[in-house]
């Protein structure tokens, strides 16, 4: 016997589809974005916060749908049913690890290095009071990018960059100059050029 009112247990797949490949989309674009551009694509962000609590409620209606289409052809069950389940349901552990990678990225800072030096370093390191990073070498006119993870300490429900003075060691040839290397917010995506003289510039992007 064919199932009545099968429109429900389609829209009910459907929103749990959408809300999950969706969701997805936005947390991997917005991921890329900084650790391949160090780019802080804020757009998403916001796009992600509403998607998230605008397919909250319609995953609740869908699984309100999906229990009307059960009740009316409970006695014809079938896999459907449970794999429509199955979709909606999903999206609650989906949601639980991006919102807790969400938060692991943002306590990093992400850094886009341009070396318009003229020179070719081995390797960098990036050194603080009480951590350090190796970075990958540094070929003259290349651009590196790379992140770190500063101590930080939380005030008024956020997370904030412990304060520290950083430095930046360019190795090369048996040699090391150190420069000052600039406080960055915790969470943000910074540019820096390195000129000529041996300078770090920040530039807006």
């Amino acid at each position: 016997m064919p199932q009545k009112e099968k429109i429900l247990l389609t829209i009910s797949w459907y929103i749990g589809l959408t809300a999950f490949v969706g969701g997805w989309l936005i947390f991997l674009t917005w991921t890329a974005c900084r650790y391949f551009f160090a780019f802080d694509f804020f757009l998403f962000e916001i796009v992600g916060f509403w998607w998230m609590v605008v397919f909250t409620w319609l995953c609740l209606l869908a699984l309100g749908l999906l229990f009307i289409y059960v009740l009316i052809n409970r006695k014809y069950l079938h896999k459907k049913m449970l794999y429509s389940a199955l979709m909606i349901l999903i999206n609650i552990p989906s949601v639980l690890y991006i919102l807790d990678a969400q938060s692991r990225i943002s306590h990093l800072v992400f850094v886009k290095l341009a070396n318009h030096s003229g020179k070719e370093f081995e390797q960098l390191i990036l050194q603080g009071k009480k951590k350090s990073w190796k970075l990958e070498g540094l070929s003259k006119g290349s651009t590196l990018i790379f992140n770190y993870d500063p101590d930080f300490f939380i005030a008024d429900a956020r997370s904030y960059s412990e304060p520290d003075s950083l430095k930046l060691i360019f190795q090369y040839h048996g040699k090391n100059d150190t420069l000052d290397f600039p406080e960055i917010d915790l969470g943000s995506c910074h540019m820096l050029i390195l000129d000529k003289k041996l300078k770090l510039h920040s530039v807006v992007q």
